[in-house]
C-alpha cells in the first residue's frame, strides 16, 4: 500500500492524501490553502473513490475539480459535511471568479458532485472490491469523519481534523479501532495543549462587558461553519445586543438541521433566535454606532464583513477585536496578530482598538494527540496538517513511536 501526500503536509491548507492499495485509488480531502488557493498536487484523474472529512475548504475547497477533470465516481461524506461544503464551495468559487482568478472548477461542476453524493453514516462499512472504507466521528465540528481504510491486511487511519474534548457545543471524537498500520494524523497543535473552555469564556465575557460598558464595539471574527455556533451559544446569555453577520447566519441554519451532529440544539435554537441578523449591507454602519457584539465571517479576516467593520472601528480605543481560532500563515489575521498592522485589500493601517486572541480550537491539543496515538498504538505515524510537524515527529520518536513528517509531493510505501 502506498500513500501519497498530495497537500497538507508540512502546512496548513491544502489537505489531501492518496491511498493506493495496488488494486484502488482513494482521495481522502481535497482542499485549497485559503489565502492564496494553492491546491493539492499529483492529483489522480480516476480515482475509485473521493472522501471529504469535513466541509472546511481547507479539507473540501478543491474537490469539485475532479468532476471538471472528468471523473464519473462518487465523492463520499457525511450528509452534514455535504450540506455546509456546498455552501463553503459555492461561496468559494464565487470570491476566486471575483478576484479574477482561475478556481479550477465550475458552478456546473459542484452540481455534478451534488448529483454522486455519496452519503454515509459513521460507522456504516462502504465496500470498494478488495478494500472497505468507514467514517468515525471525529469531533471537531458537525459532521466531521476521521476515514479509516482497510485492504488485504493493511489498516490506515486518516484522522481528518480532530478533536478529542467534548464541549458545549461539539462530541469528541469517537474512534474505537485499535491498532491500525498507520495513522495518518493531523499536528496543528502538536507543541501546546488548550485552556479550560470554561476559563476562556469568562475571559471572553469579561472583555465584552468592559468593552461595552466603555461604549464601545467587540468584534468577534469567527468560521461560518464551528466557531459561529460555539460563540452563540457560549454568548447566549450576554446582556448587550449580540449581531451575526456573514455566512455564518446561513451555516447556523445549515447546522440546526442536523441536531444530531452537535450538542445542546435547543440552547443554539434560542441563542440563533435570539441574536439579531444582519440582512443588509447598508445596516452595518448604524450597527457600530451603539455598545454591542459582532459575530461575523470571516475567521482571519480574509474575506466577509469583517474588513467593512475593521475600518469603521480602525480609530475608536474603546472597541475591541477578538480572535478565536487558528490564524493560517499569510492571512491578515495572521498578520495583524504578529504585526499590529491590518493588510487587506489595499488597505494597509495600525488599528487604535484593543486585540486579544482566545483559544476556542476546535483540534486536538498536544496531550490528546499522544494520548491517542497510545492507545491505538499503530505500528507507523504520518503527521500531517501542522506548521511544526518535523519536530513533534522527532519527538515521538523519542517516545517509541515510528514517526514521520511526509513533504507535499512525497511518496511513502507502507
Amino acid at each position: 500500500m502506498q500513500l501519497g501526500f498530495l497537500g497538507g503536509a508540512r502546512e496548513v491548507g491544502r489537505s489531501s492524501l492518496l491511498v493506493d492499495t495496488g488494486k484502488e485509488k482513494f482521495i481522502l480531502d481535497c482542499g485549497i490553502e485559503v489565502q492564496h488557493g494553492k491546491r493539492p498536487v499529483n492529483l489522480p484523474r480516476n480515482p475509485d473513490g473521493v472522501f471529504i472529512t469535513h466541509a472546511h475548504l481547507d479539507h473540501s475547497g478543491f474537490s469539485p475539480a475532479f468532476y471538471s477533470m472528468g471523473y464519473k465516481g462518487k465523492t463520499f461524506a457525511t450528509a452534514a459535511t455535504f450540506d455546509m461544503a456546498h455552501m463553503l464551495l459555492e461561496d468559494s468559487l464565487k470570491v476566486q471568479l471575483k478576484k479574477r482568478q482561475d478556481p479550477g472548477f465550475s458552478q456546473q461542476d459542484i452540481n455534478r458532485m451534488g448529483k454522486k453524493e455519496g452519503i454515509l453514516g459513521f460507522r456504516e462499512p462502504a465496500e470498494f472490491g478488495s478494500s472497505t472504507v468507514e467514517l468515525f466521528s471525529a469531533g471537531h465540528i458537525p459532521g466531521a469523519a476521521a476515514v479509516l481504510v482497510e485492504s488485504r491486511k493493511k489498516s490506515i487511519l486518516y484522522t481528518g481534523d480532530i478533536s478529542f474534548t467534548p464541549t458545549d457545543f461539539m462530541f469528541g471524537a469517537d474512534i474505537d479501532r485499535r491498532s491500525p498500520d498507520v495513522i495518518v494524523s493531523e499536528a496543528t497543535y502538536s507543541y501546546k495543549d488548550h485552556p479550560d473552555r470554561r476559563k476562556v469564556k469568562e475571559r471572553l465575557t469579561s472583555i465584552i462587558n468592559q468593552t461595552c460598558s466603555n461604549g464601545g464595539v467587540t468584534l468577534l471574527p469567527a468560521f461560518a461553519v464551528g466557531r459561529t455556533q460555539e460563540l452563540l451559544l457560549m454568548l447566549k446569555d450576554i446582556n448587550f445586543p449580540i449581531y451575526l453577520d456573514g455566512m455564518g447566519i446561513r451555516a447556523t441554519t445549515h447546522t440546526l438541521s442536523y441536531p444530531e451532529t452537535f450538542l445542546n440544539q435547543r440552547k443554539l435554537s434560542y441563542a440563533f433566535e435570539k441574536c439579531i441578523k444582519v440582512k443588509r449591507g447598508s445596516a452595518r454602519g448604524e450597527i457600530v454606532k451603539e455598545p454591542c457584539v459582532i459575530i461575523t465571517t470571516a475567521g482571519m479576516l480574509q474575506g466577509g464583513p469583517a474588513g467593512f467593520y475593521i475600518s469603521r472601528i480602525m480609530e475608536r480605543r474603546e472597541c475591541t477585536l477578538v480572535f478565536t481560532g487558528y490564524q493560517v500563515e499569510g492571512t491578515p489575521g495572521r498578520h495583524l496578530l504578529e504585526t499590529g498592522v491590518y493588510e487587506n485589500e489595499g488597505v494597509s493601517a495600525r488599528p487604535k482598538f484593543s486585540m486579544h486572541f482566545l483559544d476556542l480550537s476546535s483540534h486536538s491539543g498536544r496531550s490528546g494527540l499522544i494520548d491517542f496515538y497510545r492507545r491505538m498504538n499503530p505500528q507507523k505515524i504520518m503527521l500531517v496538517h501542522g506548521d511544526r510537524t518535523e519536530e513533534f515527529a522527532e519527538e515521538l520518536k523519542g517516545m517509541g513511536f515510528d514517526a514521520h513528517s511526509p513533504a507535499v509531493g512525497e511518496n511513502i510505501t507502507v
